[in-house]
């Protein structure tokens, strides 16, 4: 093969973009309220002002758990609050006043009490956190932070089950292995039908670059490279499709706040004047 070059280049342009997710802002939440009341101060996680019950309850005991495992502050256990709730009229989804939180503090012995919410804005959501003290009401540490519409907040939002996707690690490892023959979709996602493509098209590909080699060494390279340049043709098709398929493939019964598909971007990048190679963008969120 003195006359043939084949030349073509992948480049994954990643970009960053941060963005909290719930449970990144219950994490930090509990980091600066653990950082901020004095140590061994017994805290109670009294109300989560939501639409869902379902999230109300997610945040209150995450943000109990993550507190307790801080080990400086010691929390409430929630069964004490759920044993009195029931006596006082109250919805922890709902919102309570100074006075009555006061009074429910002093019955379970608390110091510090802690109350949050969460409000929708446009496609994100503000999460907010406020300590106050039992004895005086004022207000000892004050946290809010904007939070991505993602999967498990839409999930708990809507009462439905929650399924989480594939990481973004997941996808791009999944994308690389699907460079031979697949083996991505089916390993790692499961994909039994995006497998199958690849699998075939990179292997109709490869067998046929294997003939026009053997052709090459024993006719005419013209005739080799008949069955070379188709082969190659569908090896890189085989491959642009199993990189598409893993980054834009959902795990089933997953709610996709953002679909995939918007963070790609594809173009040709000029090399040099007889090289151009395909440019493959994809902007990954945290």
């Amino acid at each position: 093969m003195r006359h043939f070059v084949c030349f073509f280049v992948f480049i994954f342009g990643i970009s960053t973009v941060y963005a909290q997710t719930l449970d990144t802002a219950i994490n930090d939440a509990a980091d600066g309220i653990s950082g901020r009341l004095p140590e061994r101060s017994t805290v109670l996680v009294i109300n989560f002002q939501s639409d869902s019950e379902r999230l109300t309850n997610y945040v209150i005991d995450e943000l109990n758990g993550k507190i307790a495992n801080n080990g400086i502050l010691r929390p409430v256990e929630r069964r004490q609050l759920d044993a009195i709730r029931s006596e006082l009229n109250f919805n922890m989804s709902g919102e309570v006043s100074d006075d009555s939180a006061q009074n429910i503090g002093r019955m379970l012995g608390s110091q510090y009490i802690i109350m949050g919410s969460i409000e929708n804005i446009g496609n994100q959501n503000r999460i907010r956190f406020r300590v106050i003290t039992t004895e005086t009401a004022s207000i000892e540490y004050a946290f809010s932070e904007n939070i991505n519409n993602d999967t498990v907040l839409r999930s708990l939002m809507r009462g439905a089950s929650i399924t989480t996707d594939f990481t973004s690690q997941e996808r791009l490892t999944a994308s690389g292995l699907n460079l031979l023959f697949g083996l991505g979709s089916f390993t790692i996602q499961n994909d039994r039908r995006g497998g199958i493509i690849t699998a075939v098209l990179q292997g109709v590909g490869v067998l046929s670059i294997g003939v026009g080699i053997m052709n090459n060494a024993t006719m005419d390279d013209n005739v080799g490279d008949f069955s070379i340049y188709p082969g190659i043709a569908l090896y890189v098709g085989g491959a642009i499709y199993g990189i598409f398929r893993a980054q834009t493939y959902n795990r089933p019964n997953t709610q996709v706040a953002v679909s995939p598909l918007d963070r790609v971007q594809i173009g040709l990048v000029s090399l040099d004047n007889k090289n151009t190679a395909i440019q493959i963008g994809y902007r990954l969120e945290f």
